[in-house]
């Protein structure tokens, strides 16, 4: 998945490197801490996804960061009601496009437990939807509505 925004790359990186600031972009998102700046991180997510509504809290942690081109981040949680287990792996590479940037993102989901008896295409499509919100709001967030 990526996006063109009206942002130079190094604006661009100013903001994804802000957490508190980008995590309000991030639908579902919420109580991030910052553990140790740009290296472990922990958020509550909540999402409703078909018949079920998880809580996940999660710890990110940073797993390479090459500024200001590429970050890989890692995070893992498990929801106490559903017992539904998440891992995320996140690429995110910024390059220039023009007068602004493109932001992409490579996203590995593993989804365990009862979540995932939901099916492969329901849960791709809330991660299709999360991502064009967050596309919506980044780009608010930089001035391009």
């Amino acid at each position: 998945m990526s996006m063109v925004v009206p942002a130079t790359p190094a604006e661009l990186w100013s903001t994804l490197i802000d957490v508190p600031r980008i995590s309000g972009c991030i639908p579902g998102c919420e109580n991030v801490e910052e553990i140790e700046r740009l290296a472990t991180y922990k958020a509550t997510v909540k999402q409703k996804i078909g018949p079920f509504k998880v809580e996940v809290p999660a710890d990110i942690i940073v797993e390479s960061i090459t500024e200001p081109s590429h970050v890989r981040t890692r995070a893992t949680g498990r929801d106490k009601i559903t017992g539904t287990r998440l891992a995320v792996v996140l690429d995110v590479t910024v390059t220039p496009e023009g007068a602004g940037s493109t932001f992409a993102v490579d996203a590995k989901v593993d989804v365990q437990g009862r979540l995932a008896t939901m099916g492969f295409g329901v849960i791709k499509r809330r991660v299709d939807q999360n991502f064009e919100e967050f596309e919506k709001r980044l780009k608010e967030m930089l001035g391009a509505t």
